[in-house]
């Protein structure tokens, strides 16, 4: 007996016929709405743009009062200086060694594995970043050399950080401390500046002045350890300092004979309260 095929009722064949007309209009559909999302992600793309273009605007506007506030309170004291050009304590030599040690320091502390070294000379032999750091420094300090008390002011708050580690050796005490004044300033600035010797007095001075510095430990400890800083803050300062610390303060050269000798005194009574000493 042959085989018999299997036979297929219309009303299927119809249904087939239906679902492979409605395949094309569903893929459609589904363009259609992947569309739409990726319409609605662009819009909302948009969005976050305007809300960081929003804040950053009012940033720069709190800011702005900011070195309003500044200028105003010191008002009297930037009309007395108002003729005084930038003069960097050390001169501009002393800024530029400063520069050249810490350019050195970043590359010992990140030296890589002389394989590494090896494998880079090739590429690194045809650039010349140093010499690209100096020139963009030059035109940093030309463009402070040419603005007045105001625009120095102005730059040491809302400038940045390279401008901020010029300004803060400014001969001019009031702009100077106007580097400290910066919304943009950080803790890890200060602690450089805390540990400077060219800077003036009143720089020193007015970094534990300010509540939010005063409690951060690496700048108290640079502070005391700054041989340029004045003998009654740092007498004052000593009491926060670790006895590690106190101890290494009792034998560096570079300090006081009285902060020496006060240190060593400290590091008695830490270890051990019940202790006097004369």
């Amino acid at each position: 007996m042959g085989t018999l095929a299997p036979s297929i009722s219309p009303g299927i064949v119809e249904e087939q016929a239906v679902e492979r007309q409605l395949v094309p209009e569903q893929q459609v559909a589904v363009e259609a709405g992947s569309a739409s999302d990726t319409q609605g992600n662009e819009n909302l793309d948009e969005g976050q743009t305007s809300s960081q273009v929003e804040q950053a605007a009012a940033s720069e506007s709190e800011i702005d009062e900011q070195v309003a506030a500044f200028m105003a309170q010191h008002a009297a004291e930037i009309a007395e200086e108002a003729g005084k050009p930038f003069q960097p304590l050390g001169g501009v030599e002393a800024l530029e060694s400063s520069d050249l040690v810490a350019s050195q320091s970043e590359i010992v502390t990140n030296k890589p594995s002389p394989g590494a070294a090896a494998a880079a000379v090739h590429a690194a032999r045809p650039y010349h970043p140093r010499m690209d750091e100096g020139s963009k420094r030059d035109s940093t300090l030309q463009k402070i050399g040419k603005l007045d008390i105001k625009g120095r002011i102005q730059l040491a708050m809302k400038g940045s950080k390279e401008e901020r580690s010029i300004l803060i050796r400014d001969g001019t005490k009031i702009v100077a401390l106007a580097v400290l004044d910066s919304p943009k300033i950080t803790d890890g600035e200060v602690e450089g500046f805390a540990s400077q010797k060219n800077v003036l007095e009143a720089v020193l001075r007015g970094i534990p002045m300010k509540r939010r510095f005063a409690k951060h430990y690496p700048i108290v400890r640079n502070l005391v350890f700054n041989p340029r800083t004045p003998l009654d803050l740092s007498l004052g300062l000593m009491k926060n300092l670790l006895v590690s610390d106190l101890r290494n303060l009792s034998s560096n050269k570079e300090v006081s004979d009285t902060i020496r000798k006060l240190a060593m005194k400290m590091v008695k009574q830490k270890l051990d309260p019940t202790k006097r000493t004369d």
